[in-house]
């Protein structure tokens, strides 16, 4: 009796003392921080931070309009003989080129890195089928390539058997066509 009593608490643990993917499931139903917690320290959310710069175009062919604009005024003046202070104030704001405008745009991308996981893992288990029916594959070859070569070893030697044939059923008439 103790031995029945003994093998059905093995028995018992061995069916229910193992976790299995209903279980867990199950457990992490019920428990969602648990789940959460698990999952965030698995599989950490990926962020990347892009800065993409844009250009005005419109705005910086104006800007080199204006600054055409004013190159020839002060052409003009300096063709002028102004005085020298009003001379040098121009050439102190013409020095100052205005800066070409930027607009950027920072993008932030956060990658679900459990759907990545579940890709990886889907496409691991794909080539390892693949690779093992190219295997098979690659013996179905390597058995037809020696079939192959066993018959043209076999074709070669009947060739040289009916070759042989040949020469001994002729040899009487060819000894006498070389004396």
């Amino acid at each position: 009796m103790r031995y029945k009593c003994l093998f059905f608490c093995i028995f018992w643990y061995v069916l229910y003392g193992c976790t299995t993917q209903k279980k867990a499931i199950r457990y992490f139903d019920n428990n969602n921080t648990e789940a959460a917690a698990y999952c965030a320290d698995r599989f950490p959310i990926r962020e990347t931070v892009d800065t993409i710069e844009v250009q005005d175009t419109e705005l910086l062919k104006q800007y080199e309009v204006e600054f055409n604009h004013l190159s020839h005024l002060l052409d003009s003046l300096l063709i002028a003989n102004c005085d020298t202070v009003y001379v040098d104030r121009i050439i102190q704001v013409i020095k100052k080129l205005p800066s070409k405008p930027e607009i950027k745009y920072i993008v932030k991308t956060q990658e679900n890195t459990a759907r990545s996981q579940v890709i990886l893992d889907s496409c691991n288990k794909m080539s390892s089928l693949l690779n093992k029916k190219l295997d098979k594959e690659v013996e179905k070859v390597k058995v037809l390539t020696d079939k192959c070569e066993k018959y043209k070893r076999q074709r070669n030697q009947y060739l040289w058997w009916v070759l042989l044939l040949i020469v001994w059923t002729l040899r009487k008439p060819i000894i006498k066509l070389i004396k």
